[in-house]
């Protein structure tokens, strides 16, 4: 008696089973990655909810392609110094661990007026790096007229610089600015980069300014009436501004 190996035909109605299980782990994979993926959204600022929040009693106001930090009431021949900085250069971020508690003072007591200009001199991308995609989503808390959340976003982008350069997308930005208080319009603002035309705006021509000012574009860098501040360390520029 003789018997013969027939193959089966994977279309046939008998081959069906093993395609509908190759369907099911296909889509049991697909899920698994979603909720992997899902799951580790905000996961890289989680720690930011932790962060003490600092109080301000100033305001913050976008004019002029500066975010302009002064009292409720200061007197018209306050000094006023332009401060441009980048959110990718070290520097800015040693500068502002140094000076911004002495800055606030400063400022809340009405004897100073900081106009804080941006730049993004720094992306080797062109405006599509770390620099405007951070100026970006420092623009979209600014304009909502919270000062306290602009200085404490920017003083987490600055204080944390080394670790988030470069490594942030505009969720985790917009995750971020959620921790620190931000409101649902402001973070889905940041996420959807909505600022971001306008941040390649300010960032060039703060840029501009620098330049034709001072003939040279660095940062940090404090100005007042258009010359920089005359000190050896920076990080005294205040000593100087507040006894002229």
């Amino acid at each position: 008696m003789s018997t013969s190996n027939k193959v089966s035909d994977p279309n046939s109605k008998g081959g069906s089973g093993f395609l509908w299980a190759i369907v099911a782990v296909v889509a049991i994979a697909a899920i698994v990655i979603g909720y992997i993926v899902w799951s580790s959204q905000g996961a890289k600022t989680e720690y930011v909810a932790d962060r003490e929040v600092t109080e301000v009693t100033f305001s913050a106001v976008v004019d002029d392609n500066a975010v302009t930090l002064a009292a409720d009431d200061v007197a018209a021949d306050v000094p006023t110094v332009d401060l441009f900085e980048d959110y990718s250069c070290h520097y800015c971020s040693l500068l502002a661990e140094q000076t911004d508690e002495q800055m606030q003072e400063a400022i809340e007591a009405g004897e100073l007026v900081v106009n804080i200009r941006t730049m993004n001199f720094l992306d080797q991308t062109g405006t599509d790096g770390h620099s405007t995609m951070a100026a970006a989503a420092v623009l979209a808390t600014a304009d909502s007229g919270d000062a306290e959340l602009f200085w404490n976003y920017r003083t987490l982008l600055l204080e944390d610089q080394e670790d988030i350069y470069n490594q942030w997308s505009n969720e985790d930005f917009a995750e971020a600015a959620a921790q620190l208080g931000a409101s649902d319009e402001v973070a889905e603002a940041i996420r959807s980069g909505e600022y971001q035309e306008q941040a390649e705006d300010l960032t060039a021509s703060n840029i501009a300014l620098l330049d034709e000012e001072t003939g040279e574009v660095s940062s940090p860098r404090v100005l007042q009436d258009g010359q920089d501040v005359d000190v050896e360390d920076i990080s005294q520029w205040m000593d100087v501004v507040l006894a002229s």
